[in-house]
């Protein structure tokens, strides 16, 4: 049925969470010894982190999250037929339900690779595994803040012989664009888009492009983000030559959703041939920071424009290999890091050039977003089923 890679996503960002806001009684917060970047003097540490879980209704799990002006949205998954949910709300402990319209079979099984949200649409992608070799099938959806419904494609859209996985959405201006991989018509797997014309989604070609794989080189991109009116993709690039191999990390960036794609190689202060991915990015009006790992550890860099510099002085944390970091989270000038690590997830910390680092909310970090005056997070278990979390910034 095609080529699958291993597509991983996802990254962390800059600020804390808000107290969590529950209708049954609250679990214990967890608290965290490092500095969060409120208002304050230079030099003065912020009050600790105090992460609280919160409650879903009816035994939904959380999966994915995103934010509006107005409230988070949130992805969730649940025990019965439709599995899949959509919730909004702004932490006064009452969710409202989207109304949801499957269509297809898998859409009433599957569970949201990611959800975005901008100027009062909502367009999402789900995946349920299905067929003779398990192979996920793909449904894209799309609504409004009132109900989302499936938007049927032909199997051979997402699917069918040369067929990678996709990974996530994001908006190039007004436009949703959804990221994957396909088998290249050189080599290995190009690093693929879909657009949408109409509720047709259409997917560019790749080969001959920067996001082509060649004999030399193979790309792979793991996660999407706008980036202004255009997009930033993080992943890597494998550089083939005799008797070697060497996995660095790069990101992919476009002024819209037709492209053309750029791609931008990042630094690796430390060295060595260890392999380097970038996981994912958050990108402002100036800049875009980007999380990964160097070596097995926890690394960050900075992009302005086709310029990129690792950032100085980011503590030790060895992230999981079979894990990713979130993307950045930015609070005022600070950032924010939620990554995974043995202890389940590390909360990083840069407030001017300094770092810290604390333990985070209990499980392996899945989605973040800052909304209002707090940081929502949500942890997987070892069985994936997710947790909400919440901690107050201020």
């Amino acid at each position: 049925m095609g080529v699958r890679p291993l597509l991983l996503g996802v990254v962390l960002v800059s600020g804390l969470l808000a107290s969590a806001c529950s209708a049954d009684t609250p679990a214990p917060a967890v608290t965290s010894s490092e500095p969060s970047e409120a208002s304050r003097p230079p030099g003065e540490d912020p009050r600790p982190l105090s992460w609280e879980p919160v409650p879903l209704p009816a035994d939904l799990s959380a999966v994915t999250l995103t934010s509006n002006d107005d409230s988070v949205l949130v992805g969730a998954y649940g025990p019965g037929r439709p599995r899949p949910h959509l919730l909004t709300g702004t932490g006064s402990g009452q969710w409202r339900e989207l109304g949801l319209t499957p269509r297809s079979g898998y859409a009433f099984e599957g569970r949201w690779f990611q959800v975005a949200t901008r100027a009062g649409r909502i367009d999402a992608v789900a995946g349920a595994r299905g067929g003779a070799h398990g192979n996920y099938r793909w449904t894209t959806w799309s609504g409004t803040a009132d109900s989302v419904a499936e938007q049927e494609q032909p199997f051979g859209v997402f699917g069918s012989y040369g067929a990678g996985d996709l990974v996530g959405l994001a908006y190039a201006a007004g436009s949703p664009v959804i990221l994957g991989a396909w088998q290249s018509e050189r080599t290995g797997l190009d690093i693929a888009t879909w657009t949408r014309t109409g509720s047709r989604w259409a997917r560019q070609t790749s080969t001959g492009t920067p996001l082509g794989s060649t004999p030399q080189l193979l790309v792979s991109a793991t996660a999407i983000t706008s980036a202004g009116e255009g997009l930033m993709l993080s992943g890597s690039v494998t550089r083939l030559a005799p008797g070697s191999v060497r996995v660095d990390p790069a990101v992919w960036t476009s002024p819209d959703a037709d492209g053309p794609w750029t791609r931008i190689d990042l630094p690796r202060r430390q060295g060595g041939t260890d392999a380097a991915l970038a996981h994912a990015a958050t990108c402002s009006e100036h800049r875009c920071l980007v999380s990964g790992v160097v070596g097995g550890k926890l690394a960050t860099w900075e992009v302005v424009g086709t310029s990129a510099t690792q950032l100085d002085g980011i503590p030790d944390v060895v992230v999981p290999e079979s894990a990713t970091a979130l993307a950045p989270l930015l609070l005022g000038d600070g950032v924010l890091v939620i990554a995974p690590s043995d202890r389940g997830s590390s909360v990083l910390r840069r407030s001017g050039s300094r770092w810290s680092v604390a333990a985070g909310p209990v499980g392996s970090p899945a989605s973040a977003v800052v909304h209002g005056d707090g940081v929502w997070v949500v942890t997987t278990d070892v069985q994936g089923d997710g947790t909400l979390w919440r901690s107050r910034v201020a």
